[in-house]
């Protein structure tokens, strides 16, 4: 940018809060290294390489690889689908794998949307409110039966 348009045009407190917001990003998905190769391992188990699967893995990642009929199942496209018909006690570990990575971005979901439910009600002009209540209001304002 700097090269495209005069150098003392371009204003450098953007450079900071860009900077600011890169590490932002960097810290909140740091996490997702982490548990990438279990990702890898939930969104395809048959293009995995065993080697880098975990250890408590491989042998059932061997098995699923080899069984063409769980195979022509996950090609037909309905991820959760699949991990609901592969047996439970053959591949036990990939299917807790799968559970956890489903639940994953739905609980980090309702945790941020509680958060904000109650920083809109615990404010400066609401400042009575008891634990008692909030906690009442978080669980309607969190509830299935509020969303209708």
């Amino acid at each position: 940018m700097a090269e495209k348009f005069n150098k003392t045009a371009i204003n450098f407190s953007y450079v900071e809060k860009l900077d600011i917001l890169i590490q932002s990003f960097q810290d909140r998905f740091s996490e997702f290294k982490k548990v990438k190769p279990l990702l890898d391992i939930f969104s395809n188990p048959f293009t995995i390489s065993v080697e880098n699967a975990p250890d408590s893995m491989q042998l059932e990642i061997i098995d699923i690889q080899n069984d063409q009929d769980l195979r022509n199942k996950f090609n037909e496209g309905d991820l959760l689908n699949f991990y609901r018909c592969i047996d439970k006690n053959t591949y036990k570990e990939l299917r807790i794998n799968a559970l956890k990575c489903a639940s994953l971005f739905g609980s980090t979901y309702i945790c941020e949307q509680t958060f904000s439910i109650l920083n809109n009600n615990k404010t400066k002009h609401r400042n009575r409110l008891s634990n008692e209540s909030l906690e009442a209001v978080l669980r309607v304002a969190t509830s299935k039966f509020s969303q209708i």
